[in-house]
């Protein structure tokens, strides 16, 4: 982090872990870093030091985003950026930080490499825009800056100044027309749109990932950030760009990973259940068969055994056993896969509702509303499973004393929900007692993917937990 003069940051508060790693990170030739313990020193030091930059622990959160506005209020100090150090990444504590007048934000813990990152980024956005509005020294403080910034028209997007990293990362060459438009080099023109009509509601751009097309046409991903000032009296984007493109791509790499990994799992259950398929047919046709020859034989047995009591009474034995084992296996091949499945979907689940409630003692009830879906047999078992599946965990962990399945067939999609009433969890909660309960959702989630659906899981300590499925039915028209 090396600049033409001095910068000067001041650090607010912070746990001691978060203190270690800023200090260190920070402590480096040409930067004066103050630190201030409350918010009246940092007030203070505000208001004394005028520095580039103010870093500011946000675990008291309404305290840090009253501590901002004051320092957003306050004439002398209002063009400083406060980077709020955040606990959390919610949408709602965001839009409070950036409306209480951050310019930035870092995530607890904070990483070293992102701090530098950002830090820079601010430093160097901060010079720029001090530097053009006095018009003095540009070039000398902005051409060292290792971040690539530039400053563009307000809304055309012609490029009024571009520093040497930012032409070196466009590759625009310094002898090139001096009519460049940064428009230019977006990829998808549209999205610059976007980003327009966010920046001009929101007067900043934070850490927006866009696609890029250099002169020479190679493409690069960069992550931007912007504010809105003026240019020689001129509304203009005062813009900062990091080529992000290896982290993109191991992203991508990552992606195609994970889907390939996807469609090998599908496989191998699909095999599976083409085998689970195979042994059921097997034991039901070919050891059921048997086992009814031999009961037929054993009741023949006994009509040719009438004056021996003993002998009678061992065949009676026998007959009983051989009862016992095909109800055995008819359970078993129930389990590898419900003779019901052949008859539809519906009646898959109304003898799942019932062996179920058999099991387990927990009551169990199906509803039906619409005809019977259109599914072809891989959808139909998958489903199946996910229900399965659904219906183990409440046996496992919900303590319930009622189920209840709905299934509503529409023209175009096919919804499916399991409620419990059970003592509930919360989704975002996981930890390691519970992983095998989270394995068990994962694995239905997959599985929804599979045949192109999506699972939602909703559920709450308490309140017993609703299981949704949502699969688009074939031939529907997909928008």
């Amino acid at each position: 982090m090396t600049h033409t003069l001095p910068r000067t940051i001041v650090l607010g508060g912070g746990n001691a872990a978060d203190f270690s790693a800023i200090t260190q990170a920070l402590t480096q030739p040409g930067v004066r870093l103050l630190i201030a313990r409350d918010a009246a020193q940092v007030l203070a030091l505000a208001r004394a030091s005028l520095p580039d930059l103010i870093l500011l622990d946000a675990s008291a959160t309404d305290e840090a985003l009253d501590l901002c506005r004051r320092l957003k209020n306050d004439d002398l100090t209002h063009d400083i950026p406060v980077i709020l150090i955040l606990a959390t990444h919610a949408h709602e504590t965001l839009r409070a930080a950036y409306a209480a007048g951050a310019a930035d934000h870092l995530l607890r813990p904070v990483c070293a490499e992102e701090l530098t990152a950002r830090v820079r980024t601010q430093l160097a956005l901060g010079a720029l825009r001090r530097e053009h509005l006095a018009r003095h020294g540009t070039a000398s403080i902005d051409e060292s800056s290792p971040v690539a910034l530039c400053v563009t028209a307000m809304p055309g997007g012609e490029l009024l100044y571009a520093n040497a990293p930012l032409r070196q990362l466009l590759r625009i060459d310094d002898r090139a027309p001096a009519h460049v438009n940064i428009v230019e080099f977006y990829v998808d023109r549209t999205v610059r749109e976007q980003l327009i009509r966010h920046l001009v509601s929101e007067g900043t751009l934070l850490d927006a990932e866009v696609e890029m097309r250099r002169s020479d046409g190679t493409q690069f991903w960069a992550l931007a950030n912007a504010r809105i000032a003026t240019y020689d009296d001129v509304p203009a984007a005062y813009v900062g760009l990091y080529d992000i493109s290896t982290r993109k791509r191991i992203e991508q790499d990552l992606v195609r990973a994970r889907d390939q990994q996807r469609e090998l799992l599908g496989y191998f259950d699909c095999a599976g259940e083409d085998e689970r398929k195979r042994s059921a047919f097997q034991i039901q046709d070919e050891v059921g068969q048997l086992l009814t020859a031999l009961k037929m034989d054993v009741s023949l047995l006994r009509m040719r055994l009438s004056d021996d009591r003993d002998a009678i009474s061992k065949t009676e034995d026998m007959r009983a056993l051989v009862e016992s084992s095909i109800r055995m296996v008819r359970s078993v091949a129930s389990h590898l896969r419900p003779a019901a499945l052949n008859f539809g979907i519906v009646s898959a689940l109304e003898w799942l509702a019932e062996d179920f409630s058999r099991r387990h003692a927990i009551a169990c009830a199906l509803q039906v509303e619409g005809d019977e879906p259109d599914l072809s047999d891989m959808r139909a078992t998958v489903l199946y499973r996910i229900v399965e599946a659904a219906l183990d965990n409440v046996a496992r962990h919900a303590h319930a004393q009622r189920v209840r399945m709905q299934l509503a067939t529409r023209h175009d999609a096919l919804a499916l929900s399991v409620h419990d009433d059970g003592r509930g969890f919360d989704p975002s909660a996981a930890t390691a007692e519970t992983v095998k309960h989270t394995y068990g959702l994962l694995g239905m989630t997959e599985r929804a993917k599979l045949i192109d659906g999506t699972l939602q899981i909703d559920s709450r300590p308490g309140e017993g937990t609703t299981i949704s499925i949502h699969i688009p039915l074939e031939g529907a028209t997909h928008t």
